[in-house]
């Protein structure tokens, strides 16, 4: 599974890195994806989306996710209060 516009990966490598680490988390789950949409059917105690994402609508929510990394992306979130803090590795 993966979003549009997967070509900026090369040339942007924290919009590959959001869009790669958001599919590894939904892949974990499959309902994870469509719980984003669709809120959880309580009949199910919570634990299961009341509708699914078709695969179209899959791909649109990790882009929009992808988006997240992109330039435009940072700007807005920068706009919104949050910054964007460098990992460091631990020193041994």
């Amino acid at each position: 599974m993966e979003g549009y516009k997967t070509y900026r990966h090369k040339d942007n490598p924290d919009e590959k890195t959001i869009h790669d680490k958001f599919v590894e988390h939904i892949s974990y789950n499959e309902d994870v994806i469509s719980q984003i949409a669709f809120a959880p059917d309580e009949r199910t105690g919570g634990m299961k989306p009341s509708d699914y994402l078709n695969p179209r609508e899959e791909r649109i929510v990790i882009s929009a996710i992808q988006w997240i990394g992109s330039p435009v992306g940072q700007s807005f979130l920068r706009e919104c209060g949050f910054e964007k803090i460098k990992n460091e590795k631990p020193k041994n």
